[in-house]
């Protein structure tokens, strides 16, 4: 028998909501995003949510912005960076896989699949925030993004509630 895996990357549902909060609790544990938080961004008008499904199964996600130039993403803020965003771009405010960064050719497949749907609507820029203390370092987390190229140009705090803020590196790569 060849148990053949069919993966597949597509736009996510309002049915999909309780598993991307399943998956994203399993990897980040309190810090996982709320149903709240997916039925938001799916309504978002400047939100994409992206859907990894195999064998009718969802094992991963990228939630993005795609912002203009001057726009501070939603739950960030005290944006700091070596050179100014110029013109329309992607921030990446969520990824999350079954790996959790150790399938790398997998989770890239996904992160070339948000980008080329991002240039599609006029991003030349992506953007994505890492905390400083990334739970998924031992996984490769600051290594995937650099191999995918990013690179690091800053910094950004994440308020995932209204009593604590955390530090977060910022990464970029040029989409043009």
């Amino acid at each position: 028998v060849c148990l053949m895996r069919l993966a597949k990357i597509r736009l996510a549902a309002e049915s999909d909501i309780d598993a991307l909060v399943k998956i994203d609790r399993a990897a980040y544990g309190t810090y996982g995003a709320s149903k709240e938080y997916f039925e938001r961004r799916l309504r978002s008008k400047s939100s994409v949510i992206l859907v990894v499904e195999e064998n009718w199964k969802l094992t991963g996600f990228i939630v993005f912005q795609l912002l203009n130039e001057g726009e501070v993403p939603e739950d960030f803020s005290d944006m700091r960076l070596k050179t100014p965003i110029t013109g329309k771009y992607m921030f990446t405010a969520a990824f999350t896989t079954a790996t959790n960064y150790k399938d790398k050719d997998a989770d890239s497949k996904l992160l070339l699949t948000a980008e080329k749907v991002a240039k599609s609507n006029g991003c030349v820029e992506a953007y994505v925030p890492l905390s400083k203390d990334h739970p998924f370092k031992r996984n490769g987390v600051f290594d995937f993004w650099q191999t995918n190229g990013y690179r690091r140009v800053g910094g950004i705090t994440w308020t995932p509630d209204s009593a604590e803020a955390v530090g977060c590196w910022v990464f970029t790569k040029r989409l043009s």
